[in-house]
């Protein structure tokens, strides 16, 4: 499950992940970004995580062939959670889109925004 976070304006966008992630739920996420670059050329990118548990097979294919495909235009990405984990993939995803990446806690996610922004 997914949202679109209301933060979201202009090249930069926000989505909240839930606890299970579909291939449905990263096509659409990926639709969204895919027209977002069309009409900006980047996008910086705010992906909150609550709950995460599971994410299909057939979604981690999505999300590795959208990255191969469209990871060079994302300028930036934040990644708010308090999962001690999630820090270490983020690392990880860093590799794959080629640019910044930061990982916040879940209290600074006005200052994931504002990092964003900048």
């Amino acid at each position: 499950m997914f949202e679109q976070l209301s933060g979201s304006a202009g090249n930069v966008l926000g989505f909240k992940i839930g606890e299970d992630v579909t291939a449905e739920d990263v096509r659409n996420i990926g639709g969204i970004m895919s027209e977002t670059i069309a009409s900006f050329g980047k996008v910086r990118l705010l992906i909150e995580i609550e709950g995460f548990r599971h994410m299909e097979p057939e979604a981690l294919l999505e999300k590795l062939r959208f990255a191969k495909d469209h990871g060079r235009e994302i300028e930036r990405m934040a990644v708010v959670s308090n999962r001690v984990w999630i820090k270490s993939w983020v690392k990880i995803g860093g590799l794959f889109i080629h640019r910044e990446v930061e990982h916040f806690d879940r209290s600074e996610r006005e200052a994931a925004w504002k990092w964003l922004r900048t």
